[in-house]
């Protein structure tokens, strides 16, 4: 098996190992092993998603104009799917809470474009509702 090496702050480290002691794992491996098949399960099964969907993106970024612009900049392009958007900053940080309505080839755009901007860290979840 490959071995790959992995650099994290020390307070992500103390939660992780926080987390993975608790729910059981007996090594740090095999906590990462079951996180990256968790991931690979989600982004796959994103990409293979379509129609209508509902689904919120949370950003966190630099209080910088220039991403600031930028961002500004794809949510204008984007604006018939965005139907809201939080925001607030802390320290240095901006936080962004963002809900998207709308067909899933737009919402995929969207995520593409705002993996394309430099130091902002996102994750976009689906909203089911029955």
């Amino acid at each position: 098996m490959p071995i790959i090496s992995l650099q994290v702050s020390d307070g992500l480290l103390e939660r992780f190992e926080s987390v993975r002691k608790s729910s059981g794992f007996s090594s740090k491996s095999e906590a990462l092993r079951e996180a990256i098949a968790n991931f690979i399960q989600t982004y796959e099964t994103f990409e293979n998603l379509e129609g209508y969907r509902i689904m919120t993106v949370s950003l966190v970024y630099p209080f910088k104009d220039v991403i600031i612009n930028q961002l500004s900049e794809i949510y204008s392009q984007y604006h018939k799917i965005i139907k809201n958007i939080s925001d607030w900053r802390i320290a240095n940080k901006k936080i962004e809470l963002l809900l998207l309505v709308g067909e899933f080839g737009l919402i995929k755009d969207l995520k593409i474009m705002l993996s394309e901007v430099k130091d902002v860290i996102y994750s976009i979840h689906e909203v089911i509702i029955d």
